[in-house]
């Protein structure tokens, strides 16, 4: 095992993904809680010996799950991680980051739109206390800034996030081949469709079948038909 001693004091909902050879990490170094302002590392492991293979450290607190696949538009195999800051502030920033699986490289970015929810709490969440209150569920959600992500078999990166929305990313605009729809947009050279769904989403939100996709709000299942 490979401990690093100066992130003893961290926190991080983040958790690890299995490729071929290599298992991937998403976490916080040093004593970083997953806050605004404070950074995530991505570490990538050998499975036959445990050893560490490459690092890179995020702009922003690294709260989610890897998903490694390939994705559209590129040829190294990826690691898809969604870097994003924790509820409880105001203007909290995220991305969708594709790396090399192999050397930890940035393949392409895709900054959104800092987020500020009501009370610095998720979309659904303060709309649906009420309800839930008197229903007697658990109050709130309280989910991470995202789910984990989903690399389709189209290599179309699907996740979702605390604005209550669903992002589809589909790679650097240089290599699409359909046609832009008015629904997209492009940030940092990517290409990407936003959904609003309503309220925010768990980390095993997505799922999907032959045909079929679904994912799962805080408060809502959405399912998909090809």
């Amino acid at each position: 095992k490979t401990l690093p001693p100066s992130s003893r004091e961290s926190y991080s909902d983040g958790g690890a993904g299995l490729g071929p050879k290599m298992v991937y990490s998403c976490s916080n170094p040093k004593n970083n809680s997953g806050s605004e302002g404070s950074t995530g590392i991505v570490r990538a492991f050998h499975v036959s010996n445990g050893t560490e293979a490459w690092y890179v450290e995020t702009p922003m607190p690294c709260n989610s799950y890897p998903s490694i696949g390939h994705v559209a538009g590129v040829e190294p195999l990826a690691v898809v991680v969604v870097p994003g800051s924790f509820m409880g502030q105001e203007n909290l920033h995220g991305e969708i980051l594709a790396l090399d699986a192999a050397t930890g490289a940035t393949l392409w970015s895709h900054p959104v739109t800092p987020y500020s929810g009501p009370e610095g709490q998720a979309a659904g969440d303060f709309e649906g206390f009420p309800t839930r209150s008197i229903d007697k569920l658990q109050p709130i959600c309280l989910p991470a800034h995202w789910s984990a992500p989903m690399i389709d078999g189209n290599g179309v990166v699907i996740v979702g996030r605390s604005d209550g929305k669903m992002y589809k990313v589909y790679g650097p605009q240089s290599s699409f081949k359909g046609t832009v729809s008015s629904k997209m947009s492009v940030s940092n050279g990517t290409l990407a469709e936003v959904v609003p769904l309503g309220s925010a989403f768990l980390h095993g939100a997505l799922g999907a079948a032959p045909g079929m996709f679904a994912i799962s709000s805080c408060d809502t299942i959405y399912v998909f038909k090809k």
